[in-house]
């Protein structure tokens, strides 16, 4: 049996999915409005800049230096936000590799003032 490749301890850390819960009547206390709220989910991934390819046009758009490539065991959309020491970035294109890697997606992310 060949044995699944797994990312380097090494280059993993520790990033944020920022996620948001709409706003919503809470009837069970009288009808009262919540307002919607952040909510923010930490998972293991590395991050790293994109390659020379990866800068080229791509299915996704135009990237930049400042765009990120992220890989993870986690799944994400389209549009999703990811944080990393308080940079934002917003999934771009999913380069699924899950059957060969045992799960790992790759993304590129568009960095959040270059969306």
């Amino acid at each position: 049996m060949i044995p699944t490749p797994k990312i380097l301890a090494l280059v993993m850390t520790t990033l944020n999915h920022i996620s948001y819960v709409d706003g919503h009547y809470d009837y069970d206390n009288g009808g009262v409005w919540v307002d919607g709220t952040m909510v923010t989910t930490p998972f293991q991934g590395a991050l790293l800049p994109l390659s020379y390819e990866d800068l080229k046009y791509d299915k996704g758009g135009t990237y930049t230096s400042e765009d990120q490539k992220l890989y993870t065991y986690s799944r994400f959309k389209k549009g999703e936000k990811i944080e990393d020491n308080g940079i934002e970035y917003a999934v771009a294109q999913d380069k699924n590799h899950s059957r060969y890697g045992g799960g790992l997606h790759i993304y590129i992310l568009k960095r959040g003032d270059n969306q």
